[in-house]
Parts: structure tokens; sequence; C-alpha cells
């Protein structure tokens, strides 16, 4: 996203009913700090884990978005490389343990 430093990560594209584009659940990395959703902590050294995590960090689910995917290009002019399988399917599973996700982004995302 322009303007942020997070990592940001697609957990899953759907097509709302009545509705013909498709739209996505997305996901921000952030540095770990007091009072973080712990659901998910992401650490550099997990075999799995993203070039862009070099500190521990956790997923901020309570500010998960849903952006119409037509527009993901337009916030962003820096790609990274995808996250592993296995890391995807833990950042969905966080969100299907989080307290602070919603209940529509969860219905939204497959849970792993």
């Amino acid at each position: 996203m322009r303007g942020n430093p997070h990592l940001w990560v697609v957990l899953s594209v759907f097509t709302p009913e009545n509705v013909y584009e498709e739209w996505s659940v997305l996901v921000s990395i952030t540095s770990m700090r007091r009072r973080a959703d712990t659901t998910c902590v992401l650490r550099p050294s997990d075999p799995d884990m993203h070039e862009f995590v070099t500190h521990d960090s956790y997923v901020l689910y309570e500010k998960a978005r849903e952006i119409e995917v037509g527009t993901l290009a337009l916030l962003s002019d820096e790609r990274r490389p995808p996250v592993t399988p296995s890391l995807l399917a833990r950042l969905r599973s966080g969100l299907h343990r989080s307290p602070f996700a919603s209940l529509a982004k969860r219905s939204r995302v497959p849970q792993q």
C-alpha cells in the first residue's frame, strides 16, 4: 500500500453476491509491540517466513481490508514475492482464531 511500509498479504479473492468484480481480503504484517494480537506471531527464524520479515512481527487482523482486485495494482508500486503456501495457511488460520478479526472477513477467507 502506498505510504505504508508494512507487508500486505492477500488471503483470499471472492466475488460478492450481485457484484461482478472480484474482491480481496488483505492483512498487514507489522512490528511486534505491547498489546499486539498474538494470534499469529511471525519470526524471521520461522522456516516458512517471507524475506520481508526481519524482526518479530504479528498480523494485524483488526485492520484487515477488503479491496477490489482491480485496484490492487494502483495501491502499490512495489511488488514482493508471494508468501509460501504454509505461511498463507498460518495467516488464514489466524484470521479465524483472532478475537480481533471481523466475522464478515472470516466468512470470505477459507479455513486451512
